[in-house]
């Protein structure tokens, strides 16, 4: 065989296994560029035009963000914990955490009223701020939803750094608090960054608990999701095309910021 053909057929042996995630993601990529195509100009232009567009972005946004948050800064502490130390029912613990990830959306949610509405609890909570059927339960029902996947992430950020650069830091004086603030945290800031993104996509495009939870009233407590069900409902598609629009484009550009801190952050470990 010649030396030209034995190198070609090498080549495309080894990009082979580039077909399959390429093909899928020019899949998914044909499917939503044939749903804009479908709804044209005059879906752009309700994107521009429509107030209940701006104001389910805004929402989005306004409660998106700060659940985030709170799920990083939550997450922190419990991976920390799970990470570094090794105790007795550290499976059924770590499973329990993992548990509101694994359940149905609309069953969390369902869980959520019936503990804001009938616990001694709940119901404190719920006179002091709120939270049934208004704004701050959308954040209380994102903040459930995605606080395993951040701790699942800041866990395995933990995980990859050696236990050794702390002990280090303690034979230098450095109580495990501020081991943890100088030491551990810096060096995961890929992770932190990476669990922030995940968690923020994850709560843009939740729906099911927040609808049980905080309700679907227009201009109240309508996020995107809640948006897109409302005007599919009313039959309002050139809305709902433009809709989909916005928060493609959204979790496309935050789901990007993800994989390019995580690339960094990967050359970093590698340069260590």
């Amino acid at each position: 065989m010649r030396p030209t053909l034995r190198y070609l057929r090498y080549r495309v042996s080894e990009a082979s296994p580039l077909l399959i995630p390429v093909a899928a993601s020019l899949t998914l990529l044909y499917i939503i560029m044939s749903v804009i195509a479908w709804g044209g100009p005059q879906s752009l232009y309700a994107v521009v035009s429509s107030g209940e567009v701006a104001f389910a972005v805004g929402l989005s946004l306004v409660t998106s963000l700060p659940a985030a948050g709170a799920a990083v800064l939550a997450g922190i502490p419990i991976a920390y914990a799970l990470s570094r130390y090794r105790f007795k029912g550290k499976n059924v613990v770590e499973t329990l955490l993992m548990l509101p990830f694994a359940m149905p959306p609309i069953a969390l949610g369902a869980s959520l009223l019936i503990f804001f509405t009938n616990t001694w609890p709940g119901i404190l909570l719920n006179n002091i701020i709120s939270i049934v059927f208004e704004v701050p339960g959308l954040v209380v029902a994102q903040f459930t939803v995605v606080l395993p996947m951040v701790v699942k992430v800041l866990k395995s950020s933990f995980d990859m750094i050696d236990v050794k650069y702390e002990a280090v830091a303690r034979t230098l004086g450095c109580g495990r608090l501020s081991t943890l603030f100088r030491v551990l945290l810096p060096m995961s800031k890929a992770g932190l960054a990476s669990a922030f993104i995940l968690g923020f996509s994850r709560a843009l495009g939740e729906f099911g608990a927040s609808v049980t939870l905080a309700g679907a009233t227009r201009f109240k407590t309508e996020t995107l999701p809640i948006a897109i069900y409302l005007t599919l409902s009313s039959g309002d598609v050139k809305v709902t095309v433009a809709l989909i629009i916005v928060i493609v484009l959204i979790a496309f550009t935050t789901l990007l910021a993800m994989h390019v801190v995580s690339s960094k952050g990967s050359g970093r470990a590698d340069a260590l």
